[in-house]
Parts: structure tokens; sequence; C-alpha cells
């Protein structure tokens, strides 16, 4: 696992990240929008879950957008510390939740098929990852 953070530390990408004043920032700026959008969206969202609603179709499309946003600048920003990410415990967990949260996804995805207590577990389930995902990312700079 080393090798491959070492190999993703070397390309370009992440040596331009390293070496620009700019380019970082900016990389770091679009992972928060994307949580901005995700998390703006994810909230609403399954608060209406919830409640019972299901027409959250809108929301799930900013939702997506934010997520793909987060996870393309997200993996930017690892390349350039790759190797001291992978053994940062907080990243560790921040990981483990994001995959939570992405199987969790998948079953807001299948929505239609869920019945109304496995709807809400769900959404339940994402008001709680998605923040407990943000702690840690905010933690990995102080572990």
């Amino acid at each position: 696992m080393t090798g491959l953070a070492e190999a993703l530390e070397a390309t370009a990408l992440a040596q331009h990240l390293k070496a620009s004043r700019w380019t970082y920032p900016l990389v770091n700026a679009g992972h928060i929008f994307g949580l901005a959008l995700l998390v703006g969206a994810v909230v609403p969202m399954d608060v209406a879950l919830l409640r019972g609603r299901r027409d959250i179709g809108r929301l799930r499309v900013w939702a997506a957008g934010g997520l793909v946003l987060a996870l393309l600048f997200g993996v930017a920003l690892f390349a350039t510390q790759a190797t001291d990410y992978i053994g940062n415990t907080a990243f560790r967990i921040k990981m483990g939740l994001l995959a939570a949260a992405l199987i969790n996804l998948a079953l807001h995805a299948r929505l239609s098929r869920l019945g109304i207590a496995r709807m809400r577990a769900a959404a339940l389930l994402s008001l709680l990852l998605w923040p407990a995902i943000l702690l840690s990312g905010r933690l990995i700079a102080y572990v």
C-alpha cells in the first residue's frame, strides 16, 4: 500500500499541487464546495425521508453533484500526501465512514423498493454519517 501511495505522490498532479501557490487552495476550495453541496442537499433530503416523503429527486441531483466534486477534489488532495494519510487514524476512520455512507447511499437509490421503516433508518443513518465524515476529515490535521 505504501508503494502505491508513494507512486501517487510522485504523479505530475501531486507535484503540481505541492508546488503551486494557487492550485492547492483552489482544489481544497473545490472539495469544500462539493461537501457543501452534498451535505446541503442530504440534510433536507433525509429530513423529508424521515417525514415519509419520497419526492426528493431534485435534492438527489444536487447531492450527487456534490459527491462527485468532493470525491474528485478529495482524491487530488489525497495524492499530495498519500503516505501520510494512509497512516493517519482520522483519515482511516473517515474512509470507513465514507464507505458506510456510500453503501447507505445505494439504499437511498432504491427507495421505491424500501419500506417506510427502512427508508427512515437509511435517512437517520445518513444524518449521522455525513457529519461524522466531516468531523473526522477536520481531525486529520490534528491526529
